[in-house]
């Protein structure tokens, strides 16, 4: 009698077994095991994260002296040069109590631009500078009687080491002096003889409303140069009851020229700023006054900052001092030590 045949037992597929008989290894391995390397790999993104962004933050500080403090056009001026010169700018106005970092950088940012300006355009001006003036005016800035003093070498290369510069940017720094002298020398000799000039005295006060007030004050009969001496904020026509003197025209501001030129002798307006308010009354006119030696250079002082803001204004500038938090630091660091 034949033996009777076992049927086989047939395995259930893995997705008809039982949940846990799915999930309770991998490879050999227990979900909580995935688990744990899973919360380990995180923490190492995280930490990786975390040592980039301090690496590159080192990496930045280490190179901040090397970064961008002001670029005119092509040419790139770094953070080290930037603070030495604010720091010699600094010690020549009288040290860091003389002088706010708010007023410095820019003030230097300024007269690096206008530096360069110089160097570039003076030429359009026939104004250049030879090796011999170059030196003149280092030797003048060292104190030493000119160029060719025996000690002028040595005294050069302190001054290189104590201010951090280099020959190249200091010589650079000398030119341009130079030719802008040379281009204020060419605008004095354009100022003519006699212009158009008038004599007016001025009250500064804080707002609109102080300067209607005393308006109405002298217009009802108030002495002007009694309520300058009383009101008045601006120090230097304070004690002169108000007088500014005779001015030429070209001198003021262009929209306070234009009031005072055009206005009525003896008619008291009033001229808003933002800063203040100021009650003014012309006192005499002249169509063509002769001009001293002090109002002639006060013309070309203004024709040269008008040609100095026309080619800027053609230039591509920008500063990363001012609008960098950590180059800013960097630099009131190290040229205000005490702020």
């Amino acid at each position: 009698m034949p033996r009777k045949r076992r049927q086989g037992k047939i395995p259930t597929p893995a997705w008809e077994q039982p949940h846990s008989a799915l999930t309770s290894t991998f490879l050999g391995r227990s979900p909580q095991f995935y688990g744990l390397v899973g919360a380990v790999l995180l923490v190492l993104a995280a930490g990786g994260v975390v040592g980039y962004a301090v690496l590159s933050d080192y990496l930045a500080d280490r190179n901040r002296p090397n970064a961008t403090a002001v670029r005119v056009d092509d040419v790139k001026y770094d953070l080290r040069y930037f603070t030495n010169r604010v720091k010699a700018l600094v010690q020549s106005s009288g040290g860091a109590g003389a002088v706010s970092a708010q007023t410095a950088i820019p003030q230097m940012a300024d007269q690096i631009v206008e530096e360069y300006i110089m160097r570039r355009f003076g030429s359009e001006k026939d104004a250049a500078a030879t090796e011999d003036e170059i030196n003149t005016e280092i030797a003048t800035r060292m104190g030493l009687s000119g160029k060719d003093d025996p000690n002028f070498q040595t005294r050069f290369q302190e001054e290189l080491a104590r201010t951090g510069i280099n020959e190249t940017l200091y010589r650079d720094m000398a030119a341009a002096t130079v030719i802008r002298k040379k281009v204020l020398d060419k605008f004095t000799a354009e100022v003519s003889a006699s212009d158009e000039s008038i004599r007016f005295r001025q009250i500064l006060v804080r707002d609109q409303a102080a300067a209607d007030d005393l308006r109405e004050q002298i217009e009802a009969g108030g002495d002007f140069a009694a309520l300058a001496q009383e009101s008045s904020l601006d120090p230097v026509t304070k004690s002169n009851g108000g007088e500014v003197g005779w001015v030429p025209r070209g001198v003021l501001d262009e929209k306070i020229e234009e009031q005072l030129f055009g206005q009525e002798v003896n008619i008291i307006t009033t001229y808003s700023t933002g800063s203040g308010a100021y009650v003014l009354q012309v006192e005499e006119k002249s169509p063509d006054r002769p001009l001293d030696e002090n109002q002639k250079s006060v013309l070309a002082q203004k024709t040269l900052a008008d040609w100095t803001t026309e080619k800027a204004d053609g230039l591509t500038v920008e500063e990363f001092v001012t609008t960098n938090e950590d180059n800013a630091r960097y630099v009131v660091e190290r040229a205000f030590p005490q702020a």
